[in-house]
């Protein structure tokens, strides 16, 4: 740096001025270490306040953006360990775990005795099973000064209760800690709430969270929190009011309305859903954001908008799992089976086998059921529905599905059991029954098909089908119509079905017009054969039978 006065060289003569140049050298350099001073605090604030810029951005799930945010941060200062973490936690809130970890490396790497890389490096450690390393990574953290770093306790701590694996006694010892070195820190408050709230304490949990927000009044989080404690106690009412609270607090906090998305599809209240999916794709339009608004849209029974969201999400994000997934189950509630076939296959390409569940592969099932055209692609969605059912045993009326794929496959004997694994596991229904009948009776077991059919007639005496396959049953059980044994069953059968249904049930109705046209005409009752012959007639004018049969009738 170039001194801030010139350079005089020492002679007598001068010595008065070069001692009045001193004085002012003196005061100009004291003048430019305060200048200096102030900058570098100033850079300093300046960097601290676009970090919690970008932490701010990693909290309202606006990933891509924070993203953005931290490299460049990691430009101004490559070797910050700091950095370099949050970093890594941005991709972790994210669900990528890989990257991650890449950050989390990368911050040791460049920066070796700052603690946090290596709490990061542990939490994906621990997230991954390996408890003995992570407990390493950790110790190591908490001996490079972190006796006086309340986050290393509490990012730790954290990674302990969050995990699917949980920690929570060496969780609360870390978390008194973090509060005896930082007593008003909102954020100990917050991880505390949520411990309790693993160890299904509510109470203690809703404490902390007030504590949480009295000491951070403008914490929406603290309230965010509260309203997930009403959730999981199904006060739907109680936490939607908590969480618009936390709008009025910041009413850009996006997971506020995520979160009351969520919570008005679980209350069933589909309309706010909707609304709230909208809003929250408003204030967070990153990527992710785009794809889970096609989750919720999907959840949220808007089968076609889902589907529009997920082709507006693909086009941000080419390849998402996430968005394949909700685009598949949104194409088959609206039938577009090849479409949701290639996306949920796109999702099986490209997801990790540990994050596919058990709706996948019952989506994937009935995609193929509906499109197999061999063996090949029934036999693929009889092992999905298989899997599905192993994934998911309560899951009991997948037996049906699975049945119906035997059907197809004319796999009778092993529909028929499918069926009664259904029945033994709850209370047989109607479907059940009407199941069973279509399986006995092409299996020509016309007892069974007999016995299942009476038991619709229990269940649904007013519908038509258990007449129906009674009497469907009985012509195959009385060769010849020996004992006309169908004809009761048909005549109430015909009471039943409405005239509007008429057309749907073309063929049946005609199938018993013929029966009791036979039966009246071996009773020689020619006014009757006519009166059915003719029923024929009104559903199939063409029917060359039921015409030759009329013109043939001397009544």
């Amino acid at each position: 740096m170039k001194p801030p006065y010139p350079i005089i060289l020492k002679q007598d003569n001068i010595w008065l001025f070069n001692l009045t140049k001193k004085n002012n050298m003196k005061a100009q350099i004291k003048k430019s270490k305060l200048i200096v001073g102030l900058f570098l605090v100033a850079s300093s604030t300046m960097f601290a306040q676009t970090l919690n810029d970008a932490l701010k951005l990693t909290t309202n799930e606006q990933f891509e953006s924070a993203d953005a945010a931290y490299k460049l941060l990691i430009q101004t200062q490559p070797n910050s360990g700091d950095y370099y973490f949050y970093y890594g936690e941005n991709y972790f809130k994210n669900d990528n775990m890989e990257m991650a970890n890449t950050m989390y490396q990368k911050g040791a790497d460049v920066n070796p005795t700052n603690p946090l890389p290596y709490v990061g490096l542990g939490k994906v450690q621990w997230y991954k099973g390996q408890t003995a390393e992570a407990k390493a990574n950790f110790f190591k953290a908490t001996t490079l000064g972190a006796e006086k770093n309340a986050t290393v306790f509490m990012k730790i701590a954290e990674a302990y209760i969050a995990a699917p694996t949980k920690n929570l006694t060496d969780a609360f010892t870390l978390l008194a800690k973090a509060t005896k070195l930082e007593p008003k820190n909102s954020e100990v408050y917050i991880l505390t709430g949520d411990a309790f709230l693993e160890q299904n304490n509510g109470t203690k949990a809703v404490e902390n969270y007030e504590k949480a927000g009295a000491l951070d009044p403008k914490s929406s989080r603290a309230l965010l929190k509260q309203g997930q404690v009403w959730n999981r106690a199904k006060n739907f009412q109680l936490a939607i009011d908590t969480y618009k609270k936390a709008k009025l607090i910041d009413s850009m906090f996006a997971p506020a309305y995520r979160e009351l998305a969520e919570i008005y599809l679980r209350a069933t209240q589909y309309g706010n859903a909707a609304y709230n999916a909208k809003r929250y794709l408003q204030l967070n339009n990153d990527c992710s954001a785009k794809s889970q608004y096609s989750g919720i849209l999907n959840q949220a029974k808007n089968y076609k908008e889902s589907v529009e969201a997920g082709k507006e999400a693909l086009k941000c994000v080419p390849v998402n799992p996430f968005t394949y997934r909700y685009m598949a189950y949104s194409q088959y509630e609206t039938a577009d089976y090849v479409g949701g076939l290639e996306n949920i296959n796109n999702l099986f390409t490209n997801q990790p086998a540990d994050k596919i569940i058990p709706l996948d592969y019952e989506y994937r099932a009935k995609l193929l059921l509906k499109t197999a055209k061999d063996s090949i692609g029934f036999n693929s969605a009889v092992n999905d529905f298989k899997k599905a059912l192993e994934l998911q045993p309560e899951k009991i009326d997948l037996n049906l599905d699975l049945a119906n794929a035997y059907i197809k496959m004319k796999r009778f004997p092993e529909a028929i059991a499918a069926y009664k694994v259904k029945m033994e596991k709850g209370k047989p229904s109607v479907n059940d029954y009407l199941g069973l009948v279509r399986a006995y009776y092409p299996a020509k077991d016309f007892i069974n098909t007999d016995s299942a059919a009476v038991q619709i007639i229990k269940i649904q005496p007013e519908s038509q089908y258990g007449y129906l396959w009674r009497a469907k049953a009985n012509v195959q059980l009385d060769p010849g119509n020996k004992n006309w044994a169908a004809k009761a069953f048909y005549e109430t059968y015909l009471t039943k079905v409405k005239p509007e249904e008429a057309e749907k049930n073309k063929n049946d109705l005609i199938g018993a017009y013929n029966y009791l046209a036979a039966y009246y005409a071996e009773k020689k009752d020619c006014p009757n054969v006519k009166l059915y012959m003719q029923k024929v007639l009104e559903l199939d004018p063409t029917n060359a039978q039921a015409k030759k049969v009329i013109a043939g009738l001397k009544c």
